[in-house]
């Protein structure tokens, strides 16, 4: 191993390296700077700045090309066209540099595998900090990359990559982008202030984006497009100016137990996406919706903290069959969850309180299932059904809510059973202009005003129910009303009377009451 030193023993670098064998260290002094640049053709040479050393104003800082075991530390790297440019080169080290003004990028990789770039500082570069072409298994570590005119780092049909403990700022588009890239991780990065999205997947498959912080940025946070199994988890997304996270056309990808906060508009939103999973994250103080998803069929949402949004904690625009279970959706400004033209969704043991609107509303949604959830203290209704057909509502507790505690309005088909509504500020359970519904063995207690009204509905079942002290009537049909079915229900001790029906233009037997409206139908009152 021989040391050579430039400008003592050689006056450029090049001329050093031409010289140099495999194994040979090449100290640059800063004093003979700055220095044009060198290609590097020879293995295993490690070139080093000694003072921190100028290479300028050459159309590559340094080349290497079809090199292995090549190692460049401690320059200032400027004014190039590539400042550090690897071509076909693997195993190689570039550590410490400072890499800026290039006219295209800091650092470039082309088909080189398997290099370490780290604790280098990549800056105001006129495309790319860092850019990676059909180069895999590298490792991307404690890099500074900043003020870059377009991306911070760029993977083009790049996998198998690190991108680890870097931060990524104020660059001019993507703080992170990876384009036709699988299996790469992207880890305990910091992407903060870029003028687009702070990590940016298009066409980019089984990646892992896990516990980064991605903050400021003027677009999304975390956006996917067309990019399918990859997992988001335990990230912190907030402050970005747009959505926190976003998938457009991306199918089953993972988004597990991140903190996606203080967003200018939705904390988490899927457009045309299919099969995903989001588990266990906390989506709060976003502008407009927590989680929002827009033409998105068969996802999965479970156990999510959803809280303190300015619009919808959960919203479904268009989207079918998909599983809503064990969430906590409270505190948000307007509904708890919301489903417009939804279809065939599941929504199961999620406890929505809190929330300034209604706690569940389904508007022109159908065949939904809706079971064991707590819906309590929300401002005006527990569950709303708005022109909503065909859906099940089922052993849902339903209480201390503003207004009903469920309502359905100009709905029909629907099917109530085995709910537990109590409470609540106004009727209990309130049918206004539906039809052909089924309300069977719920218990209906203590609300503000009746326990079971309908109004304008006709051909509706009321069985088996239990409608007791509520502060109006216990079950009141409305003279508006006709061919329902009330049978077997117990209605007792209501404040005003248990049962208002007119038996004439409606089927009334079997009911245990103690006051009705006509008098005379009650059965076996206490």
């Amino acid at each position: 191993m021989n040391r050579l030193i430039v400008p003592t023993d050689f006056s450029t670098i090049q001329e050093a390296v031409d010289a140099a064998h495999p194994g040979d260290i090449i100290e640059v002094l800063a004093s003979g700077g700055p220095y044009a640049g060198a290609t590097v053709s020879t293995n295993g040479l490690s070139l080093k700045g000694i003072g921190d050393p100028v290479v300028e104003d050459s159309s590559n800082g340094f080349f290497l090309n079809g090199v292995s075991g090549v190692s460049i530390e401690g320059f200032t790297v400027q004014n190039s066209v590539h400042g550090i440019n690897l071509s076909s080169s693997n195993n190689n080290t570039i550590e410490k540099n400072t890499i800026q003004n290039n006219s295209v990028s800091g650092v470039s990789l082309l088909a080189s595998d398997s290099n370490k770039i780290k604790k280098n500082i990549a800056k105001n570069n006129s495309v790319d900090g860092l850019n990676l072409s059909s180069s895999n298994n590298n490792i991307i570590e404690k890099n500074t990359v900043q003020n870059n005119i377009v991306q911070g780092i760029w993977l083009s049909s790049s996998n198998n990559n690190t991108i680890e403990k870097n931060t990524f700022q104020n660059n001019g588009i993507h703080g992170i982008t990876l384009a036709s890239s699988n299996d790469n991780r992207i880890e305990k990065n910091t992407v903060q202030n870029n003028s687009v999205s702070g990590i940016t997947l298009a066409s980019s498959n089984n990646n892992l984006i896990e516990k980064n912080i991605i903050e400021n940025n003027e677009l999304n946070g975390i956006t996917l497009m067309t990019s399918n199994n990859n997992m988001l988890e335990k990230n912190t997304v907030q402050n970005n100016f747009l959505n926190g996270i976003n998938l457009l056309v991306g199918s089953n990808n993972t988004i597990e137990e991140n903190i996606v906060q203080n967003n200018g508009s939705d904390g988490i939103e899927l457009e045309r996406s299919d099969h995903n999973t989001l588990e266990k994250n906390t989506v709060q103080n976003n502008v407009f919706d927590g989680i929002e998803l827009e033409g998105s069929d068969h996802n999965a949402l479970e156990k999510n903290t959803v809280q303190n949004n300015v619009f919808d904690g959960i919203e479904l625009e268009g989207s079918d069959h998909n599983a809503l279970e064990k969430n906590t959706v409270q505190n948000n400004a307007f509904d708890g969850i919301e489903l417009e033209g939804s279809d065939h969704n599941a929504l199961e043991k999620n406890t929505v309180q809190n929330n300034s609107v209604d706690g569940i509303e389904l508007l022109g949604s159908f065949n939904n299932t809706l079971e064991k959830n707590t819906v309590q203290n929300n401002g005006f209704d527990g569950i709303e059904l708005e022109v909503s057909r065909d859906n099940t509502l089922e052993k849902n507790t339903v209480q201390n809510n503003g207004s009903d505690g469920i309502e359905l309005e100009v709905s029909h088909d629907n099917t109530l059973e085995k709910n537990t509504v109590q409470n609540n500020g106004f009727d209990g359970i309130e049918l206004e202009i539906s039809h052909d519904n089924t309300l069977e063995r719920n218990i209906v207690l203590n609300n503000g005003s009746d326990g079971i009204e309908l109004e304008g509905s006709d051909n509706n079942t009321i069985e088996k129910n239990t409608v007791s002290n509520n502060k109006v009537n216990g079950i009141n049909v409305a003279s508006t009303s006709e061919q329902n079915i009330v049978i077997k229900n117990t209605a007792l001790n209501n404040e005003d009377i248990d049962l208002v029906v007119d038996p004439n233009t409606n089927t009334v037997a079997n009911n245990i009451c103690n006051t009705s409206d006509p008098d005379g139908q009650c059965v076996g009152g206490c």
